[in-house]
């Protein structure tokens, strides 16, 4: 068994924040997050991407990642501990974290912000904002790792505003 030293702070918030940028921007699981690899992240300057290889129903997909969780992935990976375990992220006790642990991370900067909210809302909001920016549904969908379309569907529920825009669309000038 390999023991490593307590991870320091400034170590612990780089990888809690790679963690929500990776959730917030990629729409996946925290399932899929916990079992992410080392080797399934890619990144470069200009691009990058992150290849979930514990899909539901054992499929793969990559997802290509932003500016945002580029850098702060990069800033993780420079203070990752070098521990055997070869798991993305990592636990004070040099072992890959576990769901609960990523539910307790994303509670703690919630509750920072004033906020409640659950790791799975990250991934509508990704779904969403996807979608608002003019993403069509099968991208999403692909994104996401659904195979059918109502499944994405059920993340596209409009909101109050979302309507009255709508609405507002069909006002004749």
């Amino acid at each position: 068994m390999v023991h490593s030293r307590p991870a320091s702070d400034n170590e612990k918030d780089k990888r809690d924040i790679a963690i929500l940028q990776v959730l917030r921007h990629t729409g996946i699981r925290v399932g899929e997050l916990c079992a992410l690899r080392v080797a399934d992240i890619q990144t470069s300057e200009r691009k990058g991407s992150l290849t979930v290889r514990s899909g539901r129903g054992s499929k793969h997909r990559v997802i290509p990642l932003n500016l945002n969780v580029r850098k702060a992935l990069d800033d993780y990976l420079k203070v990752r501990p070098e521990v055997a375990d070869d798991q993305l992220f990592i636990g004070q006790r040099g072992e890959g974290l576990k769901v609960r642990a990523v539910e307790d991370v994303v509670a703690k900067y919630a509750r920072l912000a004033g906020l409640e909210v659950h790791p799975h809302q990250l991934r509508h909001t990704f779904a969403k904002a996807a979608l608002d920016s003019g993403t069509d549904l099968v991208a999403v969908a692909t994104l996401l790792g659904h195979q059918r379309l109502e499944t994405t569907a059920i993340y596209t529920k409009p909101s109050p505003r979302d309507l009255e825009k709508a609405v507002e669309r069909l006002e004749t000038r």
